[in-house]
């Protein structure tokens, strides 16, 4: 198997695998992947009609599959990469399993793996009108911080079209971002910056839809989302000043209302297991959870 670095003009053959179906999970989304490959050492194969993608671990950098993506014989995709692992002296863990090809695994290859649910991993789902319109009892609290945000500042705020000619200045907010939130404990915040960087870098080619929030003409808030499929747009990033109240619903709120029309779905990814994160995510009410899991051999 010949693995590849993944370049940004190989985003229409990599996109040929990963929207053949939706799965719901922004592991399986170009943007994300191109985003985040330097990071995770990401590389890419084609194979037998199958896109197979590999990863290193930060903590130990140890080398792991994704579930190959395709729609031809299943079975012999993974048994394809379980060899190359062996080859290369790797024990064989495959990530990011949506519980369709889940099925078909076990169904393929009894008795061969464990699996384990990455809930940490899950993505949140959410319905595109309810972003837009927030109707309903469910959606007081966040109406109430938009609307208090804008008659706090009536005047002095506008939202803009994220676009290639204030890209570097969305840049340097998020370095700004970075300093006054590194003390989280979040580590992945670091990581993050190089991400942007890329997206932002190839904001055209990536075909990104991006807004911010401007008062006082100053950056309070910015978000970044890509069309992952034909009824759904993944956000790859959302930001906004903590200290300023509304601030986040009104980026989420704005930036829906402009772009979210001509869709039904939302994925806003995971919260890796962080707290503040996971409530906030559920707050917006999903209406389901793109589930994936973790197999790795059973032992003979």
């Amino acid at each position: 198997m010949d693995f590849k670095n993944i370049m940004i003009d190989d985003k229409e053959i990599i996109e040929k695998y990963t929207k053949q179906n939706n799965y719901f999970l922004c592991d399986h989304c170009f943007t994300d992947i191109f985003m985040w490959r330097y990071n995770y050492s990401t590389k890419y194969c084609i194979k037998d009609d199958f896109l197979f993608l590999k990863v290193k671990s930060h903590e130990d950098k140890q080398e792991m599959y994704l579930a190959p993506l395709g729609s031809g014989d299943l079975k012999k995709a993974v048994l394809s990469i379980m060899e190359y692992a062996r080859k290369k002296g790797n024990s064989f863990i495959m990530l990011s399993i949506p519980e369709q090809i889940k099925e078909r695994i076990e169904k393929d290859m009894p008795d061969t793996f464990i699996f384990e649910e990455n809930r940490d991993n899950a993505d949140y789902i959410y319905l595109a009108e309810d972003l837009i319109n927030l109707k309903g009892k469910k959606f007081h609290s966040k109406r109430n911080f938009i609307n208090r945000f804008k008659e706090v500042y009536d005047g002095r705020w506008r939202f803009e079209e994220l676009t290639e000619e204030n890209a570097k200045e969305v840049f340097k907010y998020q370095l700004k971002w970075y300093e006054e939130n590194r003390q989280t404990g979040d580590n992945s915040l670091f990581s993050e910056i190089s991400a942007i960087a890329q997206a932002l870098k190839n904001f055209k080619k990536l075909d990104l839809k991006g807004g911010l929030i401007r008062l006082d003409e100053k950056i309070i808030a910015f978000t970044i989302a890509s069309k992952s499929h034909d009824n759904m747009y993944t956000i790859q990033i959302e930001k906004a000043e903590h200290s300023i109240n509304g601030a986040y619903q009104l980026i989420n709120n704005e930036f829906a209302k402009r772009y979210f029309n001509d869709i039904q779905y939302v994925d806003r990814e995971e919260d890796l297991g962080i707290e503040g994160l996971r409530k906030a995510k559920l707050s917006y009410k999903p209406v389901f959870m793109g589930i994936n899991y973790t197999a790795v051999l059973k032992e003979r």
